[in-house]
Formats: C-alpha cells, structure tokens, sequence
C-alpha cells in the first residue's frame, strides 16, 4: 500500500496566494488544507494534523507570528513544523518569526527552487 501523501495547511489572506501556492504544492502530489481565516487555524492543525503549515505573517485578526506562538506553546501542535511567508526581509522580523517557533521563511513572490529544499526538509521530518 503506497504511503499516503503528506499534507500541508496554507494560510493566508489573500485568495489568490492561496491558490497559487496550493497548484504548487498539488504539483508535487502533497495533501493541501487551505484557509483565508487565521483564527480556524489552530483548530485546522489539531483536527487535520497537518505534516507542515504555511503562513502568511501579515494579516488581519491574528497575525502568522502570534500564531506562531499559539502553535508553538499549544502541546498538541508544538511539533507541527511551520515556514512563514512574508513580503518583507527585514532581519528583525525573520529573528521574530524564529524566536516566535518557525522553522522556515519564504519570501514573496516565492523562488519555487529554494522553497521546495525548505518544505522538503520540513516534511522529511513530519
């Protein structure tokens, strides 16, 4: 029996991130979860148990670095691995996003060819 794919919970605002970066992902034959609602997430990652999330640090409501956090600190979802995604490359937000319990950051608009080592290491060891 194959193993079955792994699955991968995208988050963010905007609608169309969402569907570029699912296509991406679908492509490599990776489970996608998607959501425009930042405050369903941790919700999503106890009930989908996803093997990775990415997250979009800005948006409204609940920001990626405070869900970060509320991963980071719930026991149940402390070890889902996380990659956020951002539009800014300011050193003081990626130390944020670390100190907050990402393991990863890409850069909008995303390189898909240094995005996919990332995610792979992330889910090699989901």
């Amino acid at each position: 029996m194959a193993d079955a794919p792994k699955k991968v919970l995208l988050i963010d605002d905007d609608p169309f991130i969402l569907d570029l970066m699912a296509k991406q992902l679908k492509a490599k034959k990776l489970e996608v979860i998607s959501t425009t609602d930042p405050e369903k997430a941790v919700g999503l990652v106890q009930t989908e148990k996803p093997n990775l999330v990415i997250s979009d640090i800005a948006m409204p409501g609940l920001d990626g670095l405070t869900l970060a956090k509320r991963l980071h600190e719930d026991p149940t979802t402390r070890n889902t691995p996380l990659i956020l995604l951002t539009g800014s490359d300011k050193m003081s937000d990626v130390e944020e996003g670390f100190a907050s319990g990402a393991q990863a950051y890409l850069l909008k608009p995303v390189d898909w060819d240094s995005a996919w080592t990332k995610i792979s290491e992330l889910l090699a060891h989901s």
